[in-house]
C-alpha cells in the first residue's frame, strides 16, 4: 500500500506537478522503504520483528503524506533519507545479532 503511494508520488514528480519533490526521487524512497522492511523482517524474535516493521510503515507513511501535501522541503527530505539510512544500518546489525543468538521459544503451561 505504501509502495503504491510512493509510485503515485513518483508519477506526479515526473509530470512536474509539484516542485517540492524534485530534490528526492520517489524511487530512492521506495528502495529505502523496501530495504528497511527486509532488515526488520530478519529478526528472529516475533515482537522485535513486528515492532520494527510496524514502525517503518508508520514512519514512511507519515513522511509520504507530508511530502504529498508539500510540507517537506529539500533539507527535510535529505534529513529523512540520512536518518533512514542510519536506521537501516542499525536494523541490519541488530538483525544479524538476532540470528546469531537465537533464543528458544517460550512455552507456557496450560
Amino acid at each position: 500500500r505504501i509502495e503504491s503511494d510512493l509510485f503515485r508520488l513518483h508519477s506526479r514528480a515526473l509530470s512536474g506537478s509539484t516542485g517540492a519533490m524534485s530534490a528526492l526521487q520517489p524511487a530512492e524512497l521506495a528502495r529505502l522503504y523496501r530495504h528497511v522492511l527486509r532488515a526488520a523482517g530478519s529478526f528472529t524474535d516475533y515482537n522485535f520483528r513486528s515492532y520494527f516493521q510496524r514502525r517503518a510503515r508508520e514512519d514512511f507513511r507519515s513522511f509520504a503524506v507530508r511530502w504529498h501535501r508539500g510540507e517537506v522541503d529539500a533539507e527535510a527530505q535529505q534529513t529523512f533519507m540520512r536518518e533512514g539510512q542510519q536506521h537501516l544500518g542499525m536494523l541490519q546489525r541488530q538483525g544479524t545479532l538476532s540470528q546469531l543468538y537465537k533464543t528458544e521459544t517460550l512455552r507456557t503451561r496450560r
